[in-house]
């Protein structure tokens, strides 16, 4: 018989459910540690773009979001002061014939939720809830993970170790001290609605995105359409994380008087609001060693001005999974070559992301200057903008056994 392999993956959120999916397709078993009693996601919408459907179709979660899942007709961008549309790209068929995959929009909870079946319906995949993992120690023959449960330390014996465990890693800060969260001071503020909440003329499944000076406001359908998703990003100065603080919609509404009527419409219609501080990472020069490896945010968590945290979470999974099918005995070479094939294309995107921090929040002429260009690029000009992230595919790699891909063939398409 073969030989079982069993991999551990600390973290069960968007990116350790993803990977304990690909490395289950893989052939190996998997044991899932996660701190949080119970598996709750924030009241928060994920942006979905094709290069992360298609992954997701890979893993087999896609169909699972049909119902939940919302096919946006367009992504608009407005001028958050005088309303007027800047650009609109068409994000239903025609982008899907163009890129091969659908763009969706989506709660956070019901991607978790079609993640954490597929786990459940994986008889490879076993999820411990209530294990926070603390440390590690490696052999020449695996690793032995130390998870705290209850007021006891369990063992978890497996040949790799995935730390999916978020900004705040554990296992990236056991790796390398010096790689902690860098405060961008900005806030998000977010909050979800029933879509009857907000004027008929924000109702239809549309992405806008109202950019104004020092800040920005994004607005988008989720819960099959009867929900509306909220964010406000913000200047800020206090640095206090977390997706639970709770935050003041009259301090909100008074940062945007003088914006468009639509803009405003928006954020005086929730309630309550949550709101945390913006952090990323500075770029690593490795995502780990031996026989463990980093993956999402833990490895390079990334400002949300792209849409991109999750996706690049779900293509890590994916690609994780590749070469864990074809690893071999050099379980520590497949992890290298994984990161190989992953670090350039996450350090370009956090790049990125960091840079549409200003570009979105200009004000002044700049500003007006930006809008010029985003008008006289139109929809197609976005598409162009954008399209070395939308049509990036998982690479192909030769058959176990083949010489090893370099790491330019191994980046993927």
């Amino acid at each position: 018989m073969p030989q079982t392999r069993r991999i551990a993956i600390a973290g069960a959120g968007i990116g350790g459910l993803a990977a304990a999916l690909g490395a289950a397709r893989a052939g190996w078993h998997v044991t899932v540690l996660e701190r949080a009693l119970k598996l709750e996601e924030a009241g928060a919408g994920v942006q979905l773009a094709v290069n992360a459907t298609r992954c997701l179709a890979a893993l087999g979660v896609l169909d699972l979001l049909r119902d939940s899942a919302v096919h946006p007709r367009a992504f608009r961008i407005l001028d958050g002061l005088g309303g007027r549309l800047l650009a609109e790209a068409r994000t239903d068929r025609d982008a899907e014939a163009h890129y091969g995959g659908p763009f969706l929009v989506i709660h956070r909870a019901d991607l978790q939720s079609a993640l954490l079946a597929a786990v459940h319906a994986e008889r490879r995949i076993e999820l411990r809830l209530g294990r926070t993992v603390e440390d590690f120690a490696e052999s020449d023959r695996g690793v032995t993970v130390l998870a705290s449960h209850d007021g006891r330390t369990e063992q978890i014996e497996a040949e790799a170790l995935v730390g999916a465990d978020g900004l705040r890693s554990t296992l990236r800060a056991r790796l390398f001290p010096q790689s902690d969260p860098v405060f961008r001071n900005r806030a998000a503020w977010r909050a979800t609605l029933p879509v009857g909440a907000v004027p008929e003329r924000l109702r239809d499944p549309a992405v806008r995105l109202f950019l104004g000076p020092r800040a920005h406001v994004v607005a988008y359908p989720v819960k099959a359409g009867q929900a509306l998703n909220l964010v406000v990003a913000t200047p800020e100065s206090r640095a206090s994380h977390g997706w639970g603080i709770g935050a003041s919609p009259e301090e909100l509404t008074s940062l945007f008087r003088g914006w468009s009527a639509e803009a405003r419409a928006l954020i005086g219609a929730p309630e309550h609001w949550l709101r945390w501080a913006l952090c990323d990472i500075e770029p690593l020069r490795s995502w780990g060693s031996g026989r463990v490896t980093l993956l999402g945010d833990a490895a390079h968590a990334m400002l949300p001005f792209l849409a991109q945290g999750a996706a690049q979470a779900i293509e890590d999974a994916t690609v994780l999974g590749l070469f864990l099918e074809r690893a071999g005995r050099d379980v520590p070479a497949a992890l290298r070559a994984y990161e190989r094939a992953r670090q350039p294309r996450t350090r370009q995107v956090q790049k990125a992301a960091l840079g549409m921090d200003r570009i979105y929040h200009l004000a002044g002429p700049a500003r007006l200057a930006r809008d010029m260009v985003i008008r006289a690029r139109g929809g197609a000009g976005l598409y162009r903008r954008y399209g070395w992230i939308y049509g990036w595919r998982p690479p192909v790699l030769p058959p176990a056994g083949a010489e090893p891909l370099s790491p330019s063939a191994a980046a993927g398409r």
